[in-house]
């Protein structure tokens, strides 16, 4: 399938969901909003990535270091700097208590600050350093990683076929090393793998235990199905975290990731009301 009817499904699945949730229409307006701005810019992107040798690779995948770095994304400061700006209006719209925040002054400025969200997200070669996930993030920072994702995305692509799989099972992205926001249970043996938040790739985790704080106790990690048992809200009691899940083995619909991590809003609204984030 082209990306253009990729494209065109994933906001479908988002209309769809729009129409069955009418209390939550501002939410799903916004999102195929931005979507269609994301989709535009990366529909726009060419060429390839230049890459280390496999064997280069290789290597920084055994130390766990993320293969992506900032400079190969190739990031021209003017069309990020407007994708950028509308973003951010679409976001001042939707949350107006963001409005008025201030934001990068020039492209240049964009640019910097994409850099910098980029680097501090990424961790090296050993686990992540903890964050504070429950800080609020800013305009800027959420416009930020929003208009990075279809750079992100393009460079994934070609990065994620360079990665052994069996070799890597952290609990970060192996391309950008961004978190997981999303897991897939797989069809054909319910394996797990983590979805990243940043740029979509998918990669191979242990099945039990939290990604987030690593603990693999039993008792501190349970979940909670959905009816039709699609999906599954895993909660951590060590943490406090919850990642949502996709059991394809019992999917009888499309799933586009793209899609699901915004239409399974229902699991994150039940999950933060509980007190996991």
């Amino acid at each position: 399938m082209v990306k253009g009817d990729r494209a065109q499904l994933i906001l479908q699945s988002l209309a769809e969901a729009e129409a069955e949730n009418p209390d939550l229409k501002s939410y799903f307006v916004f999102h195929q909003m931005v979507l269609r701005l994301l989709n535009e810019t990366r529909a726009g992107m060419t060429g390839t990535l230049e890459l280390a040798d496999q064997e280069a690779l290789d290597a920084r995948v055994l130390q766990g270091s993320p293969l992506l770095s900032f400079n190969q994304l190739r990031i021209e400061p003017g069309p990020f700097a407007d994708l950028a700006t509308l973003i951010a209006k679409a976001l001042a719209d939707y949350e107006p208590e963001l409005a008025g925040q201030p934001l990068p002054a020039d492209a240049p400025g964009w640019v910097s600050l994409a850099e910098s969200q980029f680097t501090e997200g990424q961790p090296g070669p050993e686990e992540p350093e903890e964050r504070d996930e429950k800080a609020v993030a800013s305009l800027s920072q959420l416009t930020t990683d929003l208009a990075l994702k279809p750079y992100l995305e393009w460079a994934a692509e070609q990065v994620l076929p360079h990665v052994n799989q069996q070799r890597w099972k952290r609990s970060y992205c192996p391309v950008c090393g961004g978190p997981p926001d999303l897991a897939i249970l797989t069809e054909e043996s319910g394996a797990r793998h983590l979805v990243c938040s940043r740029c979509n790739s998918q990669w191979l985790y242990q099945r039990l235990g939290c990604p987030f704080c690593h603990t693999s106790d039993h008792t501190k990690i349970s979940y909670y199905p959905s009816d039709d048992d699609v999906y599954r809200l895993y909660v951590c009691e060590e943490c406090g975290r919850y990642l949502k899940t996709v059991d394809m083995r019992k999917a009888r619909h499309r799933i586009l990731v793209e899609a699901e991590r915004i239409t399974t809003v229902d699991l994150d609204l039940a999950a933060r009301q509980e007190g996991y984030h």
